[in-house]
Protein backbone atom coordinates (compact mmCIF):
# COMPACT_ATOMS: atom_id res chain seq x y z
CA UNK A 1 0.00 0.00 0.00
CA UNK A 2 0.91 3.47 -0.04
CA UNK A 3 0.34 4.01 3.12
CA UNK A 4 2.41 2.23 5.43
CA UNK A 5 1.05 -1.51 6.57
CA UNK A 6 1.48 0.00 10.13
CA UNK A 7 -0.52 3.07 9.82
CA UNK A 8 -4.16 4.38 9.18
CA UNK A 9 -5.11 7.64 7.66
CA UNK A 10 -6.61 9.31 10.00
CA UNK A 11 -7.86 12.50 8.11
CA UNK A 12 -7.46 13.20 4.08
CA UNK A 13 -8.69 16.13 2.21
CA UNK A 14 -7.78 19.98 1.14
CA UNK A 15 -6.05 21.22 4.36
CA UNK A 16 -5.14 19.99 7.67
CA UNK A 17 -7.76 18.61 9.61
CA UNK A 18 -7.41 18.12 13.29
CA UNK A 19 -7.62 14.60 13.68
CA UNK A 20 -11.07 13.36 15.75
CA UNK A 21 -11.13 12.07 19.43
CA UNK A 22 -13.98 11.93 20.58
CA UNK A 23 -15.03 7.97 22.14
CA UNK A 24 -17.90 6.63 20.71
CA UNK A 25 -21.07 6.71 22.43
CA UNK A 26 -22.01 3.57 24.14
CA UNK A 27 -24.98 1.77 23.08
CA UNK A 28 -27.39 -0.64 23.85
CA UNK A 29 -26.65 -4.19 23.29
CA UNK A 30 -29.17 -5.64 20.97
CA UNK A 31 -28.23 -9.72 20.31
CA UNK A 32 -27.34 -11.16 17.52
CA UNK A 33 -26.93 -14.97 17.43
CA UNK A 34 -24.98 -17.15 15.05
CA UNK A 35 -23.56 -20.45 14.71
CA UNK A 36 -19.84 -21.65 14.61
CA UNK A 37 -19.61 -25.39 14.16
CA UNK A 38 -16.07 -27.14 14.52
CA UNK A 39 -14.08 -29.71 12.54
CA UNK A 40 -12.69 -31.08 15.87
CA UNK A 41 -13.45 -33.11 19.03
CA UNK A 42 -14.35 -31.65 22.31
CA UNK A 43 -11.99 -32.39 25.51
CA UNK A 44 -13.58 -31.28 28.51
CA UNK A 45 -16.66 -32.86 30.23
CA UNK A 46 -19.02 -29.73 31.03
CA UNK A 47 -22.27 -30.45 28.68
CA UNK A 48 -22.35 -29.31 25.51
CA UNK A 49 -23.05 -29.29 21.39
CA UNK A 50 -19.77 -30.40 20.29
CA UNK A 51 -18.92 -33.80 19.72
CA UNK A 52 -16.50 -35.79 21.86
CA UNK A 53 -14.72 -38.88 21.91
CA UNK A 54 -16.00 -40.17 25.00
CA UNK A 55 -18.63 -42.85 25.02
CA UNK A 56 -21.63 -42.30 27.34
CA UNK A 57 -24.98 -41.14 27.01
CA UNK A 58 -25.00 -39.39 24.18
CA UNK A 59 -27.52 -39.65 20.70
CA UNK A 60 -24.50 -39.58 18.14
CA UNK A 61 -23.93 -43.41 16.79
CA UNK A 62 -20.28 -44.68 17.40
CA UNK A 63 -20.37 -48.63 16.76
CA UNK A 64 -20.91 -51.76 18.69
CA UNK A 65 -19.17 -52.92 21.76
CA UNK A 66 -19.44 -56.33 23.58
CA UNK A 67 -22.20 -56.68 26.57
CA UNK A 68 -19.07 -57.76 28.82
CA UNK A 69 -17.05 -54.27 28.09
CA UNK A 70 -20.81 -51.77 28.23
CA UNK A 71 -22.60 -54.09 30.40
CA UNK A 72 -25.91 -51.52 29.00
CA UNK A 73 -28.68 -54.52 28.34
CA UNK A 74 -30.95 -51.78 26.92
CA UNK A 75 -28.60 -50.95 24.19
CA UNK A 76 -28.39 -54.29 23.08
CA UNK A 77 -28.68 -55.17 19.09
CA UNK A 78 -29.92 -58.12 18.29
CA UNK A 79 -29.65 -58.08 14.44
CA UNK A 80 -26.13 -57.32 15.12
CA UNK A 81 -25.26 -59.87 18.10
CA UNK A 82 -26.35 -63.14 15.57
CA UNK A 83 -24.39 -61.62 12.93
CA UNK A 84 -21.46 -62.11 14.97
CA UNK A 85 -18.60 -64.79 14.52
CA UNK A 86 -18.54 -66.30 17.39
CA UNK A 87 -21.75 -65.64 18.33
CA UNK A 88 -22.06 -62.81 21.44
CA UNK A 89 -23.94 -59.67 22.92
CA UNK A 90 -23.22 -56.55 21.11
CA UNK A 91 -24.80 -53.35 22.23
CA UNK A 92 -24.77 -50.05 21.06
CA UNK A 93 -22.35 -47.25 21.94
CA UNK A 94 -23.15 -43.70 21.61
CA UNK A 95 -20.71 -40.26 21.93
CA UNK A 96 -21.47 -37.66 24.15
CA UNK A 97 -21.42 -34.33 23.25
CA UNK A 98 -19.19 -31.13 25.44
CA UNK A 99 -18.98 -28.09 26.15
CA UNK A 100 -16.03 -26.18 24.11
CA UNK A 101 -13.96 -22.40 24.73
CA UNK A 102 -14.64 -19.63 22.80
CA UNK A 103 -12.50 -16.58 23.06
CA UNK A 104 -12.14 -13.10 21.53
CA UNK A 105 -8.43 -11.84 20.93
CA UNK A 106 -9.35 -7.90 20.70
CA UNK A 107 -6.65 -5.74 19.43
CA UNK A 108 -7.34 -2.38 20.87
CA UNK A 109 -4.33 -0.64 19.91
CA UNK A 110 -4.56 3.12 18.68
CA UNK A 111 -5.25 2.32 15.02
CA UNK A 112 -8.73 1.55 16.17
CA UNK A 113 -9.77 4.30 17.46
CA UNK A 114 -9.69 5.56 13.79
CA UNK A 115 -13.28 8.24 13.36
CA UNK A 116 -14.49 7.77 10.12
CA UNK A 117 -17.24 10.27 8.60
CA UNK A 118 -19.73 7.06 9.10
CA UNK A 119 -22.25 6.51 11.23
CA UNK A 120 -20.42 3.25 12.74
CA UNK A 121 -16.86 3.46 13.82
CA UNK A 122 -14.55 0.75 14.47
CA UNK A 123 -15.49 0.59 18.03
CA UNK A 124 -19.06 0.31 17.87
CA UNK A 125 -18.36 -2.19 15.47
CA UNK A 126 -15.77 -4.38 17.17
CA UNK A 127 -18.10 -3.85 20.69
CA UNK A 128 -21.11 -4.92 19.04
CA UNK A 129 -19.82 -8.12 17.34
CA UNK A 130 -17.72 -8.94 20.71
CA UNK A 131 -21.14 -8.91 22.52
CA UNK A 132 -22.94 -10.62 19.91
CA UNK A 133 -19.97 -13.59 19.74
CA UNK A 134 -20.41 -13.83 23.60
CA UNK A 135 -24.22 -14.22 23.19
CA UNK A 136 -23.96 -16.79 20.63
CA UNK A 137 -21.40 -18.56 22.73
CA UNK A 138 -23.26 -18.82 25.67
CA UNK A 139 -26.51 -19.79 24.39
CA UNK A 140 -24.76 -23.03 22.98
CA UNK A 141 -23.89 -23.99 26.13
CA UNK A 142 -19.95 -23.17 25.47
CA UNK A 143 -17.73 -21.02 27.50
CA UNK A 144 -16.59 -17.64 26.35
CA UNK A 145 -13.57 -16.05 27.30
CA UNK A 146 -11.93 -12.71 26.08
CA UNK A 147 -8.51 -11.18 25.82
CA UNK A 148 -7.61 -7.91 25.21
CA UNK A 149 -4.04 -6.47 24.19
CA UNK A 150 -2.38 -3.14 22.52
CA UNK A 151 1.52 -3.39 24.02
CA UNK A 152 0.27 -4.51 27.07
CA UNK A 153 -2.91 -6.57 28.45
CA UNK A 154 -5.60 -4.04 29.81
CA UNK A 155 -6.59 -5.55 33.27
CA UNK A 156 -10.33 -5.04 32.72
CA UNK A 157 -10.94 -6.28 29.62
CA UNK A 158 -9.33 -10.18 30.44
CA UNK A 159 -12.12 -12.78 30.85
CA UNK A 160 -11.39 -16.14 31.98
CA UNK A 161 -14.29 -18.59 30.23
CA UNK A 162 -17.57 -18.20 31.57
CA UNK A 163 -20.63 -20.08 31.21
CA UNK A 164 -22.96 -17.57 32.53
CA UNK A 165 -26.46 -15.85 30.57
CA UNK A 166 -25.33 -12.43 31.26
CA UNK A 167 -21.68 -12.58 29.76
CA UNK A 168 -22.55 -10.88 26.75
CA UNK A 169 -24.08 -7.53 28.89
CA UNK A 170 -21.11 -7.25 30.89
CA UNK A 171 -18.63 -8.31 27.96
CA UNK A 172 -20.70 -4.79 26.00
CA UNK A 173 -20.53 -2.79 29.20
CA UNK A 174 -16.67 -3.20 29.36
CA UNK A 175 -15.69 -2.62 26.15
CA UNK A 176 -17.99 0.47 26.08
CA UNK A 177 -15.89 2.10 29.32
CA UNK A 178 -12.70 1.12 28.01
CA UNK A 179 -13.14 3.09 24.60
CA UNK A 180 -14.34 6.10 27.11
CA UNK A 181 -11.62 5.78 29.40
CA UNK A 182 -8.65 5.24 27.20
CA UNK A 183 -9.60 8.14 25.07
CA UNK A 184 -9.87 10.53 27.76
CA UNK A 185 -6.94 9.56 28.71
CA UNK A 186 -4.74 10.14 25.35
CA UNK A 187 -4.65 6.11 24.77
CA UNK A 188 -6.00 6.90 21.33
CA UNK A 189 -2.44 7.95 20.11
CA UNK A 190 1.21 5.83 20.42
CA UNK A 191 -0.11 1.91 21.10
CA UNK A 192 0.84 -0.72 19.10
CA UNK A 193 -0.49 -4.41 19.05
CA UNK A 194 2.84 -5.79 20.12
CA UNK A 195 0.74 -7.94 23.02
CA UNK A 196 -1.21 -10.07 21.09
CA UNK A 197 1.07 -13.05 21.13
CA UNK A 198 0.99 -12.75 24.98
CA UNK A 199 -2.52 -12.62 24.86
CA UNK A 200 -3.31 -15.60 22.72
CA UNK A 201 -0.34 -17.65 24.97
CA UNK A 202 -2.70 -16.93 28.00
CA UNK A 203 -5.55 -18.86 26.45
CA UNK A 204 -2.95 -21.92 27.33
CA UNK A 205 -2.58 -25.09 24.84
CA UNK A 206 -6.35 -27.01 25.23
CA UNK A 207 -7.48 -26.59 21.85
CA UNK A 208 -10.41 -23.57 21.48
CA UNK A 209 -11.82 -21.50 18.80
CA UNK A 210 -10.27 -18.35 18.38
CA UNK A 211 -11.82 -15.31 17.15
CA UNK A 212 -8.95 -13.07 16.34
CA UNK A 213 -10.48 -9.74 15.80
CA UNK A 214 -8.65 -6.33 14.22
CA UNK A 215 -7.78 -4.15 11.36
CA UNK A 216 -4.52 -6.31 11.07
CA UNK A 217 -2.62 -3.42 10.03
CA UNK A 218 0.61 -5.25 11.55
CA UNK A 219 4.48 -5.48 10.92
CA UNK A 220 4.92 -8.71 9.06
CA UNK A 221 7.02 -9.44 12.79
CA UNK A 222 4.01 -9.06 14.81
CA UNK A 223 1.72 -11.09 12.47
CA UNK A 224 4.48 -14.02 12.47
CA UNK A 225 4.51 -14.21 15.94
CA UNK A 226 0.89 -13.79 16.66
CA UNK A 227 0.10 -16.70 14.72
CA UNK A 228 2.94 -18.48 15.58
CA UNK A 229 1.38 -18.46 18.99
CA UNK A 230 -1.84 -19.59 18.08
CA UNK A 231 -0.83 -22.50 16.62
CA UNK A 232 -2.54 -24.88 19.12
CA UNK A 233 -6.03 -23.52 18.28
CA UNK A 234 -8.43 -22.90 15.54
CA UNK A 235 -8.54 -19.16 14.57
CA UNK A 236 -10.91 -17.49 13.07
CA UNK A 237 -9.57 -14.02 11.93
CA UNK A 238 -12.08 -10.93 11.92
CA UNK A 239 -11.13 -7.62 10.07
CA UNK A 240 -12.58 -4.27 10.72
CA UNK A 241 -11.41 -1.43 8.39
CA UNK A 242 -13.33 1.68 7.65
CA UNK A 243 -13.53 2.37 3.74
CA UNK A 244 -13.10 6.00 3.85
CA UNK A 245 -9.28 5.51 5.22
CA UNK A 246 -8.68 4.45 1.23
CA UNK A 247 -11.79 5.73 -0.80
CA UNK A 248 -13.54 8.74 -1.35
CA UNK A 249 -9.94 10.78 -1.45
CA UNK A 250 -10.50 14.17 -3.07
CA UNK A 251 -9.42 13.66 -6.89
CA UNK A 252 -6.88 16.65 -5.93
CA UNK A 253 -5.34 19.05 -3.15
CA UNK A 254 -3.57 18.58 -0.25
CA UNK A 255 -3.92 15.60 2.41
CA UNK A 256 -2.37 15.21 5.81
CA UNK A 257 -2.44 11.81 6.96
CA UNK A 258 -1.07 10.50 10.69
CA UNK A 259 -0.24 7.31 11.56
CA UNK A 260 -2.43 6.50 14.98
CA UNK A 261 0.30 4.13 16.32
CA UNK A 262 3.22 6.28 15.85
CA UNK A 263 1.81 9.70 15.46
CA UNK A 264 4.29 10.39 12.78
CA UNK A 265 2.24 12.89 10.06
CA UNK A 266 3.26 13.92 6.51
CA UNK A 267 1.93 15.63 3.61
CA UNK A 268 0.97 14.20 0.12
CA UNK A 269 -0.48 16.09 -3.01
CA UNK A 270 -3.44 13.77 -4.31
CA UNK A 271 -3.86 13.33 -7.82
CA UNK A 272 -6.06 11.18 -9.72
CA UNK A 273 -3.40 8.52 -10.41
CA UNK A 274 -2.21 8.24 -6.69
CA UNK A 275 -5.81 8.09 -5.35
CA UNK A 276 -6.55 5.24 -8.00
CA UNK A 277 -2.89 3.95 -6.80
CA UNK A 278 -4.22 4.28 -3.24
CA UNK A 279 -7.42 2.26 -4.04
CA UNK A 280 -5.59 -0.65 -6.04
CA UNK A 281 -3.05 -0.87 -3.36
CA UNK A 282 -5.72 -1.59 -0.91
CA UNK A 283 -7.87 -4.64 -2.67
CA UNK A 284 -3.64 -5.75 -3.19
CA UNK A 285 -3.06 -5.90 0.73
CA UNK A 286 -6.60 -7.88 1.46
CA UNK A 287 -5.47 -10.79 -1.17
CA UNK A 288 -2.14 -10.90 0.33
CA UNK A 289 -3.49 -10.64 3.73
CA UNK A 290 -6.01 -13.60 3.09
CA UNK A 291 -2.91 -15.48 1.94
CA UNK A 292 -0.64 -15.08 5.32
CA UNK A 293 -3.53 -16.17 7.42
CA UNK A 294 -4.17 -19.18 5.91
CA UNK A 295 -0.53 -20.53 4.61
CA UNK A 296 -0.26 -19.56 8.82
CA UNK A 297 -3.32 -21.86 9.53
CA UNK A 298 -5.91 -20.11 10.25
CA UNK A 299 -9.34 -19.77 8.66
CA UNK A 300 -10.45 -17.74 5.72
CA UNK A 301 -10.70 -14.25 7.33
CA UNK A 302 -14.11 -12.77 7.90
CA UNK A 303 -14.10 -9.14 6.24
CA UNK A 304 -16.97 -7.73 8.78
CA UNK A 305 -18.45 -4.65 7.30
CA UNK A 306 -20.35 -2.19 8.88
CA UNK A 307 -23.69 -3.64 8.27
CA UNK A 308 -22.93 -7.07 8.98
CA UNK A 309 -25.62 -9.43 9.71
CA UNK A 310 -25.60 -12.58 11.67
CA UNK A 311 -26.89 -15.09 8.76
CA UNK A 312 -23.78 -14.04 6.80
CA UNK A 313 -21.40 -14.68 9.64
CA UNK A 314 -22.91 -17.87 10.31
CA UNK A 315 -22.80 -18.79 6.22
CA UNK A 316 -19.08 -17.66 6.32
CA UNK A 317 -18.58 -19.36 9.48
CA UNK A 318 -19.87 -22.96 8.25
CA UNK A 319 -18.13 -22.39 4.90
CA UNK A 320 -14.65 -22.70 6.79
CA UNK A 321 -15.00 -24.82 9.08
CA UNK A 322 -13.22 -27.94 7.40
Amino acid sequence: MVVSSQSMVQQAGQGHVPPSTVAAEPTTFEPRQFFYPVPWRAHSYHAGATLTKHHGNGTDFAGYASLLACPDPKRIDIRASVRTQPQQWLVRTYLERAAIHVYAIVDVSSSLFFQGPSAQDLQQRLTRFVASLAWSVTRQGDGFGMHAASDHLPADLQRLPSFQPGTAQQVHGLLNGYWQQASSQGADQGHTASALPAAIEAIGSRRALVFLISDFFWPAALLQATMRAAQPHDVMPVVLRDASAFEGLPAFGWARLRDMETGQERSWLLRRKLRAQITADAAQQKQSLNQALIKAGARLPLWLPPDWRAEDVSRHLMETMA
